[in-house]
């Protein structure tokens, strides 16, 4: 069995990291000695001990740039994708809008953030030092249904740039994984935390952990994907 390293001395950047998922990953990394680099949209009141809060649109390119520029100045050695939105509907009502509000953001905002720190984890690499690459999808990367269209195209979009990415990053030892969630008592499509329906959901703190340990793990190991479920929630795969 395998024993942990700690995060101490680690700089992580993270995206979404306003609320929900990414915070809570944010105060988890914090807590174990990680400096967390956090980008969200609206970061006005955020404040962490550990953790400096950054504007970020991942859907603008000259938003990413800058704060890539900031993660790279401060010597970020992983990067967690966690921004994202959620969308469903039947496919005939789905807009150009909503498709391009959907897909920009799950998808080209995971290329471009991932593609503005590349050459800089390809420099560490370089010099002897890992990095590591984790992007938050869902369990319906793999897996569709009724209303699902939009939503679960950009997630099995992310999970195609996600292994596309992990076999370009074995030649420069970027480890790559995928924490695919499932239902998590969040934000999430408009709703509120901690509506009756979601009592038994996993909450943000789950998913942090899954975050945590694939960052921890030693170096000679390398965590591909980690699929986490609820246990009220259905069996899928």
């Amino acid at each position: 069995m395998t024993t942990s390293v700690p995060l101490s001395g680690r700089v992580i950047a993270v995206t979404g990291a306003s609320k929900g998922i990414g915070l809570g990953i944010v105060e988890l990394l914090v807590s174990q000695g990680a400096r967390v680099i956090a980008g969200a949209r609206d970061v006005d009141g955020l404040a962490r001990d550990g953790a400096v809060f950054l504007p970020l649109d991942v859907t603008s390119e000259d938003s990413v740039a800058a704060f890539a520029q900031a993660a790279r100045s401060a010597g970020v050695d992983s990067l967690v994708n966690n921004a994202g939105v959620g969308s469903f509907m039947p496919l005939q009502q789905i807009s150009v809008e909503e498709y391009r509000r959907v897909m920009d953001t799950n998808v080209l905002g995971t290329l471009l953030m991932t593609k503005a720190l590349v050459a800089h984890f390809q420099f560490r690499h370089s010099q002897g030092q890992v990095s590591h690459l984790i992007n938050i999808t869902s369990d319906v990367s793999a897996r569709t249904f009724a209303g699902g269209a939009l939503y679960t195209a950009s997630k099995y979009a992310q999970r195609a740039v996600t292994q596309a990415l992990a076999h370009e990053g074995h030649a420069y030892g970027l480890r790559v994984t995928e924490v695919r969630p499932g239902m998590v008592d969040t934000y999430f499509n408009g709703s509120q935390p901690g509506e009756p329906q979601k009592v038994a959901w996993l909450k943000p703190a789950d998913i942090a952990g899954a975050v945590a340990y694939a960052l921890s793990v030693p170096q000679h190991v390398r965590v591909d994907e980690i699929l986490l479920h609820p246990v009220v929630q259905d069996v899928a795969f």
